[in-house]
């Protein structure tokens, strides 16, 4: 089920929000909390029931092993064993689902073989539950794990504010959570906020993201027929598309958790203000960088065994997460060049900050730009295509295409034609686009944050009618109901 759609917005979370707070008005705690556990498997196995059993399972396995880790196992050698066994459980199955047929095609393509690819669909939100899941595992062999009842662990794997794209959290902020009695009745504050994160999501996905979707796939579909212009603002409508797409995600996954007065941690934090990478990885997907740094970066020796050592945990450490994000070598590519680019970074540091932070600022988010190419690639050589036609594609403005992509069902465009003549309409279009590009390029870098919207906000008649129009604007253009980027991984 998608957060953007009518049947998740107009009857799954108005009944499952009811229901919880009805049934903890009465005092039946573990009901209310059976009942949220239920709906967040629905939620999941929404379009494919059968999902919901490979949930359970993960489920079911990791809490046997956190028990017997607490209740059974003594011995050093035991609780070792244990936890290799668990780590491996979770990331066969995670390697089965994503990365087998890419290891057929591989070894087809490389080694000669001739292996028949599987039919595998890869389970929603399977690499985000099992780093969840791998981190509640580890910890419980540190013993830094209290004995966590059966009800709240299924809560804290399958709830549905961030079951499928995250954010990774940890069983030490949101297990407690569940337990807390006071969270369990409404709060005004949480309610209005929530709502608050929940509408400017929606629109972020729907109104901006959305939008540049349209133009960039456009711009992909007529590769061969783009100018110079047009290669740039392909780059760049990716670039913002995937921006708005995963801060409207975060958004909405913190304001659904407001609503059950769940604090879900902060995952993303206006990453193009950047002014250097290692400042974006701690502003873009902050609850991965904090997995792979506490479970994979210090345990592999972090910076603690010189710089060259330093330098090879780093690569590893974004080859992997280029790896997480997708079964593809774009990916991997894409991680490699995030890790490099954090190599050279750490490597002339003194040099590095004390150059002037516009030009930080610039050298960061072009090189971005340049690297989420790989990310949206579809296959190994198109992001060289595009760099072609950046460099080679010659004058002009930008394509029809693109343009007709962004005009095409706008309300605007249509009452402006009634008035304007015709062969004025495709300069108005060019216009339209340059100016789009414009404000959200300027604005994801000085408007701000979502966190800071809220916040500030002193909520007042003006502003509650600003959020009426938003959420209304946003439900008129939801006819095309699109994925979250995020829901892929």
């Amino acid at each position: 089920m998608l957060f953007n759609s009518y049947v998740f917005l107009l009857f799954f979370l108005p009944f499952t929000w009811c229901i919880y707070y009805i049934l903890n008005h009465f005092k039946w705690y573990r009901v209310a909390q059976g009942a949220l556990v239920a709906a967040s498997f629905v939620f999941y196995g929404y379009e494919d029931y059968h999902l919901c059993f490979i949930l359970l399972g993960t489920i079911l396995v990791n809490y046997l092993i956190h028990y017997l880790f607490l209740e059974k196992l003594k011995s050093t050698w035991q609780r070792k064993a244990l936890l290799i066994l668990g780590i491996c459980a979770n990331f066969s199955l995670l390697f089965y689902f994503k990365y087998f047929n890419f290891l057929l095609e591989n070894l087809n393509r490389f080694a000669g073989g001739d292996f028949t690819m599987k039919n595998i669909v890869m389970p929603l939100g399977i690499s985000f539950f099992t780093f969840q899941q791998v981190s509640f595992v580890v910890d419980s062999f540190k013993g830094e794990v209290e004995r966590v009842n059966f009800a709240d662990y299924a809560l804290f794997v399958s709830f549905f504010p961030q079951l499928v794209a995250g954010p990774i959290v940890l069983h030490s902020e949101m297990i407690p959570q569940f337990k807390d009695i006071s969270k369990r009745k409404v709060q005004f504050d949480n309610l209005i906020a929530g709502l608050e994160y929940l509408i400017i999501g929606f629109a972020k996905k729907v109104l901006i993201a959305d939008q540049f979707s349209r133009i960039c796939d456009a711009g992909y579909a007529s590769l061969t027929e783009l100018n110079s212009i047009s290669a740039v603002l392909v780059m760049l409508a990716f670039t913002l598309q995937i921006y708005f797409d995963f801060s409207g995600y975060c958004d909405m996954a913190i304001g659904l958790g407001k609503l059950f007065n769940i604090e879900i941690p902060l995952n993303f934090d206006s990453p193009y203000r950047s002014l250097t990478i290692a400042e974006f990885w701690k502003r873009w997907h902050m609850t991965l960088t904090r997995f792979l740094t506490t479970y994979l970066y210090i345990p592999l020796g972090g910076n603690r065994k010189g710089k060259i050592r330093t330098y090879i945990n780093v690569m590893i450490v974004f080859t992997l997460s280029g790896l997480w994000h997708g079964a593809q070598w774009t990916f991997v590519l894409w991680g490699m060049l995030h890790g490099l680019m954090m190599v050279i970074y750490r490597a002339g540091k003194k040099v590095w900050d004390r150059l002037p932070k516009g030009f930080l600022w610039l050298c960061t988010f072009l090189f971005v730009n340049a690297a989420w190419t790989f990310f949206r690639a579809d296959y190994f050589r198109q992001p060289f295509r595009l760099f072609e036609r950046m460099l080679l594609g010659g004058g002009g403005l930008c394509i029809d295409s693109m343009v007709n992509a962004f005009c095409e069902g706008s309300v605007w465009m249509t009452l402006l034609g009634a008035f304007v003549s015709p062969e004025w309409m495709p300069m108005i279009g060019q216009i339209a686009v340059g100016l789009w590009f414009l404000v959200w390029t300027i604005g994801c870098i000085y408007l701000p944050s979502s966190h800071e919207m809220v916040k500030k906000q002193n909520r007042s008649t003006a502003y509650f009618l600003y959020l009426g129009i938003l959420l209304s604007w946003s439900f008129m253009w939801l006819s095309q109901v699109s994925k979250f980027i995020y829901f892929n991984f």
